[in-house]
């Protein structure tokens, strides 16, 4: 495995946890995909990761729904024959065309018009295309991965997506978890993103600050991964991680004693993966008497450090 495929490895496994065996399982199966989850969950780096996993010989492609302008959105998908229209003095490929033996990984799914919507449904159940200006049909191998934001099913109930389509596509569904629900990664994650970034930058590692922690730990992420990578930036480079002294996206009705659980968590598992072997320096650091802090990692699972 070349460093590229293993540093992506190691970033899907710190993202996504306990999903990382059913994508292995998944990815080799000949179905179609939807990526579900919020901005910066990874779903782009997840879709690598499939592709990456499934053995297909032919390339991933990438389209942004959002990104293309409606008017342009079929000829780019599909395709186009010389003559076509004023101005297709060429015949082109389109990206569906372009993913044969691949992968076609549509983002924003939930931004093509609902026209585009039933064409694609028709690649989906023909496994091919006519490019525009052609009545020449063209079988395609690929597989099709999908990305939103916004759950289909809704979607679909407030009449901006078809539901044949959404039943086609939802063969398996990944929910990508957010990062405020896995705050247990959280200090791996930022070191890991501060190391690659001081790198990067040719700048020092940052001391560790547990106020700056504590900070993270409060945060409410609504960027994710995205966004801790940018907190992560601007640390080594000699700025407040999140930009400002105040959190202005602390969630004001979040239950507060589940919460606090979380972070509280969080921190006593930091402080252990920094002194695995020695239980006084944890003792020390978080300040809390031996009994309390077996007591704790007790109520929150957490394991014992190895002796």
């Amino acid at each position: 495995m070349n460093n590229d495929s293993s540093q992506m490895e190691h970033e899907v496994l710190d993202i996504f946890g306990t999903l990382q065996s059913f994508i292995r399982k998944a990815a080799p199966l000949n179905v179609d995909m939807v990526l579900e989850g919020e901005t910066g969950t990874g779903k782009d780096t997840l879709a690598r990761r499939i592709h990456q996993l499934s053995g297909r010989e032919g390339p991933l492609v990438a389209l942004n729904c959002a990104a293309v302008p409606e008017q342009l959105a079929e000829s780019e998908l599909f395709g186009v024959m010389a003559g076509a229209y004023t101005g297709a003095s060429k015949s082109r490929a389109g990206y569906i065309e372009a993913s044969h033996n691949g992968t076609l990984y549509l983002d924003e799914i939930d931004s093509m018009p609902l026209l585009l919507q039933a064409k694609l449904l028709r690649v989906l159940e023909m496994r091919g295309i006519e490019r525009l200006g052609s009545t020449r049909f063209v079988a395609l191998n690929l597989r099709v991965i999908v990305a939103t934001q916004t759950p289909l099913e809704k979607l679909v109930e407030e009449g901006k997506f078809r539901r044949d389509l959404f039943f086609r596509l939802n063969v398996i569904k990944i929910q990508l978890p957010t990062l405020r629900s896995r705050l247990d990664h959280l200090p791996s994650l930022f070191e890991r993103f501060v190391i690659e970034t001081a790198s990067k930058h040719h700048q020092p590692i940052p001391a560790r600050d547990p106020k700056i922690l504590n900070r993270l730990l409060s945060h409410r992420w609504p960027g994710n991964i995205r966004e801790l990578k940018c907190a992560a930036e601007r640390f080594v480079l000699g700025m407040s991680p999140l930009g400002c002294d105040d959190d202005p996206h602390l969630e004001r009705n979040v239950h507060l004693k589940n919460y606090l659980r979380q972070v509280e968590k969080a921190l006593i598992q930091d402080c252990l993966s920094r002194h695995p072997k020695s239980i006084e320096s944890v003792i020390s650091e978080l300040g809390i008497p031996r009994r309390t802090l077996y007591h704790r990692m007790k109520s929150l699972s957490i394991n014992s450090p190895e002796p």
